[in-house]
């Protein structure tokens, strides 16, 4: 099976096009961030590298050669960093035009499969405090085998704040940093072909 990939060469082909498209990685990849956790970094430099390659374009339109010169290098950072963050997005997507498109890049078109629907709905979601004072608990889930991740969220019980998540490669995971004697409502959704979510029941739990 042919896997997708990020596609960047033939996005970028004028200047105008590189910076658009630069942009909307950047866009995406920023409110997607639970989808790409080790892309903070890749996303300074890329937000720096556009501003720059922007001023160049600016600049280099009244034709001084200098201008034009400095506006092309700036152009090579911005490739690079495009390309480095396409290999990350690769990594993470495993061929998964979804996650692909959610970081802002465009899947080959050849590789583009239709969506399989949405996940099912999460279950057997379960909440327990494996070590008092430490206010952590530990979150477990039936496990999918089509998830590409799980999701996992919480909040203060009873409370209209909005809800953290936590994504996990793995059915279970540990949420820590919690308030002491205070409940807590949890819930987790798998993220597979289709990363609409489909929550499981919301479960409480008392941290001690």
């Amino acid at each position: 099976m042919i896997m997708a990939k990020p596609t960047l060469h033939s996005k970028i082909g004028t200047a105008a096009k590189l910076l658009t498209y630069a942009e909307n990685v950047l866009q995406k990849s920023k409110d997607n961030a639970d989808l790409f956790i080790d892309a903070a970094e890749t996303m300074v430099e890329l937000e720096a590298a556009i501003a720059a390659y922007r001023k160049g374009m600016t600049e280099a339109a009244y034709r001084d050669m200098r201008q034009v010169v400095i506006k092309n290098q700036q152009a090579e950072v911005l490739k690079q960093i495009l390309q480095r963050h396409a290999l990350y997005v690769e990594m993470v997507a495993n061929g998964d035009p979804n996650l692909i498109l959610a970081s802002g890049f465009t899947p080959n078109r050849s590789t583009v499969q239709p969506a399989a629907g949405m996940s099912p709905k999460a279950n057997g979601l379960r909440v327990e405090v494996k070590h008092t004072g430490t206010n952590s608990v530990n979150l477990r889930v039936d496990a999918w085998k089509s998830a590409r991740f799980y999701q996992f969220e919480f909040r203060k019980a009873d409370s209209m704040n909005d809800w953290t998540s936590v994504l996990s490669t793995k059915s279970r995971t540990v949420i820590k940093g919690l308030e002491s004697k205070q409940e807590y409502e949890f819930r987790v959704t798998y993220l597979g072909t289709d990363p609409t979510p489909n929550y499981s029941e919301t479960v409480r739990c008392f941290v001690v």
